[in-house]
């Protein structure tokens, strides 16, 4: 049992099961407290899974590779597009030179190439070996059984609730992620932002 579920789990008013019907969403406490542990939970699941999912398939990748990997599938794989280290650095929002060096570590490993591009000699576009792509494949597969059950039997207006809620969710993480580099960096925060 992950820690984040046991210290959610204990919180007054709330099942460990987590049934919608037990939460009073007009009791904003209980209301956000619920989906505090229902995210910390699914991080927590998430996070165990794809590292079972990792050893199982003999894959010595961190989140951080993983997640590399799928920006460069996603841009090139069945498709003539490329993609370069600084557009993996700006698609995974860090610098270039960790961008560099994480592609380098991929390529050591055997999960990515490198190689010039033929129209622009400065440019160096990255793309998926054979074992990158059996990875981007497992980690698309898992992504998409995620998504289908996650939507399964949903109508369309809750469809849409779903969405945005995903959405509001991502915005948050980004701009926790930009503010809190801002402040490691020492640039002041942005007015509304935050800090």
């Amino acid at each position: 049992m992950g820690k984040s579920y046991e210290r959610h789990a204990q919180e007054p008013g709330l099942s460990a099961a987590g049934d919608p019907k037990d939460v009073d969403i007009n009791d904003e406490a209980a209301f956000v407290a619920e989906i505090s542990r229902l995210l910390s939970n699914t991080y927590d699941s998430i996070d165990r899974l794809e590292d079972i999912m990792r050893r199982s398939h003999g894959i010595d990748l961190s989140v951080a590779e993983l997640n590399l990997i799928e920006v460069v599938g996603r841009t090139t794989f069945h498709t003539s597009e490329t993609i370069s280290v600084s557009d993996i650095a700006r698609a995974l929002d860090i610098k270039a030179p960790s961008a560099t060096t994480a592609v380098n570590r991929l390529v050591r490993k055997g999960f990515v190439e490198k190689g010039r591009d033929p129209k622009d000699a400065r440019r160096v576009n990255v793309s998926l070996t054979r074992c990158g792509e059996r990875v981007f494949r497992l980690h698309a597969v898992f992504n998409r059984h995620m998504s289908e059950e996650v939507s399964l039997g949903l109508t369309n207006p809750e469809r849409r609730v779903l969405l945005d809620g995903i959405r509001r969710l991502e915005h948050f993480y980004a701009e926790a992620q930009r503010a809190q580099r801002e402040k490691l960096e020492g640039i002041p925060a942005r007015k509304g932002g935050i800090s």
